[in-house]
């Protein structure tokens, strides 16, 4: 098995690498790094452009560490190498896992989104925490979501941390940002009504029809969802609390929501 070795993690190629995950180009494509087997098998299940692959000697005396390495370089992956040392730069995770890969992502548009014959669409508004949108992607996934909208100022998907909290299901759904505007044209030329979650609406989301195609729209953590949206939404739905809680985490929220839209349809 051809491979690069570094052990240096003032090499260039470190360099680069580190400032290639950092550069957005002006289409919005990028790159993002995934670490771990589980993840990186999931990205070549789901046929992604992995760039290249960082790996540690550790890893490769594993049995599971040379079946993906071999996997890898039959791929035609390039294969490189490096330090623990350098692992810890590259990843964010305490205990790093011995391999890590970097993905390439082309920006997906709307208009290049395929809707299925009854669309369920997930918006989020301003969403900050990347454990809450990382998670929200891995329930649209479970619940075969159509896509996953994000308006403007939600977190980034590619962190590092919204990644894992997909558990790989950032390979499976599209995840498209876009703006408002251009969100509302599409639903209005796809026939898609947009339905806002909200503490204060009158309707209960029980009592409200999801049958139809829908998009749902989840704010942001602390103020809900933004005075424009309320503004263009066709419908609001609240989340009957019968307890004493206050309110429900915004993932958890969404996660009752989507399949409460999956029970209608069945």
């Amino acid at each position: 098995m051809k491979c690069l070795r570094i052990t240096s993690p003032a090499n260039p190629h470190i360099r680069e690498m580190q400032s290639i995950l950092r550069r957005r180009s002006e289409t919005g494509d990028r790159f993002f790094l995934i670490e771990g087997p589980h993840l990186i098998g999931m990205a070549l299940d789901a046929g992604a452009a992995l760039k290249e692959v960082f790996f540690t000697t550790q890893f490769d005396s594993k049995e599971e560490g040379v079946r993906m390495l071999n996997r890898l370089a039959a791929e035609g992956v390039r294969l490189v190498e490096v330090t623990g040392q350098i692992m810890g730069r590259l990843t964010d995770t305490e205990t790093p896992q011995g391999i890590a890969a970097v993905v390439r992502n082309q920006a997906k548009r709307l208009g290049d989104l395929g809707l299925s014959s009854r669309p369920l669409l997930v918006v989020l508004d301003r969403v900050q925490d990347p454990g809450n949108l990382g998670t929200i992607i891995r329930t649209s996934d479970a619940a075969s979501a159509d896509a996953v909208l994000l308006l403007p100022s939600t977190c980034d998907p590619f962190m590092q941390k919204t990644i894992r909290s997909t558990a790989g299901s950032i390979f499976n759904i599209p995840v498209i940002q876009t703006g408002l505007d251009e969100l509302t044209a599409f639903l209005q030329v796809s026939e898609v009504k947009l339905g806002i979650a909200s503490s204060d609406a009158r309707a209960a989301l029980f009592e409200t029809d999801l049958k139809s195609p829908v998009a749902l729209v989840f704010g942001n953590e602390a103020q809900g969802v933004s005075k424009e949206l309320r503004e263009v939404a066709d419908f609001a739905f609240r989340v009957p609390i019968p307890g004493k809680a206050e309110s429900l985490n915004v993932a958890t929220a969404a996660a009752v929501c989507i399949y409460e839209a999956i029970r209608q349809r069945q």
